[in-house]
């Protein structure tokens, strides 16, 4: 029997190749939304240590003061980018995760069909093995039962039919002294 050959594995290999590059650009993605969220940490952080230090001091000059707000107007602004940044990079994460959990489907289901052909063949390869060990004791039966009778002619074999030998009809004395039928596969030398 031929070697094992799964007919789509070309194509099984491919789409794991395409299942990495998917989870990698899942990897980039979940990257970019990290740095994001790091972003938005960052910048309040920043903000409140700004406002702790100018609160802090007990007069507030004017200039400070304005400052101060024209700082918290431009910091609310870039912490709006910020989280609409995130809201992207969260809505393409979510969406690159369902094109990995898809390719990852696409490969599993290869894996199975692989799996199942891999079994039939297995099947397969146990019946042919089964069979030609059959054929083999057949053989080896047919060559010994040959080698250890000759064939008999057509004649012997119709006189063998038309009467079978009568044992019972042989007087006996004693148990032991009943004649015993050779079974016709088994040769005298055997016993």
């Amino acid at each position: 029997m031929q070697r094992f050959q799964f007919r789509l594995e070309r194509v099984l290999e491919w789409r794991r190749k395409k299942c990495r590059m998917e989870e990698n650009s899942l990897a980039a993605c979940l990257g970019h939304l990290n740095a994001a969220d790091q972003g938005l940490v960052q910048l309040r952080s920043e903000r409140n240590a700004i406002d702790r230090e100018i609160l802090a001091r007990s007069p507030i000059p004017a200039p400070d003061f304005a400052h101060l707000g024209l700082y918290r107007l431009r910091a609310a602004k870039e912490e709006q980018q910020l989280i609409e940044e995130r809201t992207n990079r969260a809505r393409a994460a979510a969406q690159q995760r369902m094109r990995v959990l898809r390719a990852q489907q696409r490969v599993k289901l290869l894996e199975k069909l692989r799996e199942r052909r891999l079994e039939e063949y297995m099947l397969l390869a146990g019946r042919e093995l089964e069979q030609a060990a059959g054929e083999a004791y057949l053989s080896r039966w047919v060559q010994a039962r040959s080698a250890g009778r000759p064939k008999p002619d057509r004649a012997a074999r119709d006189n063998r039919a038309e009467g079978v030998k009568d044992l019972t009809a042989t007087p006996c004395v004693k148990n032991h002294d009943i004649p015993i039928r050779q079974h016709p596969l088994e040769r005298e030398s055997d016993r």
